[in-house]
């Protein structure tokens, strides 16, 4: 019996630490992707453009569902942690617009 407790043991270990990998490969992204955002809103600041493009987002939200359509995500889900990053990155672009009007 103690030997099955050894070899889950193991097992979570090693599937955790893919998980941690991924994790840290998941932050980064978010890094560098606030980064472009962050070049998107001096821009939009810049040249007076609206910081919300609905178009864009609609498009964005179809390319990742068909992007998740043979997976086992929930695409609620996916929707909903997108719109968290996206509203994230238009309250940075309306602040970036603020500090640039002063």
């Amino acid at each position: 019996m103690k030997k099955n407790k050894i070899n889950v043991d193991l097992l979570l270990k090693n599937e955790r630490s893919t998980v941690d990998r991924l994790d840290t490969i998941m932050v980064n992204a978010l890094i560098e992707r606030f980064s472009v955002t962050k070049r998107i809103g001096l821009l939009k600041a810049e040249y007076n453009v609206d910081t919300y493009d609905r178009k864009r987002e609609e498009t964005q939200v179809k390319t990742l569902e068909k992007l998740i359509e043979d997976s086992d995500l929930d695409k609620k889900f996916i929707v909903n942690l997108m719109k968290l990053i996206t509203t994230e990155a238009k309250k940075n672009h309306e602040k970036i617009k603020k500090e640039i009007g002063e």
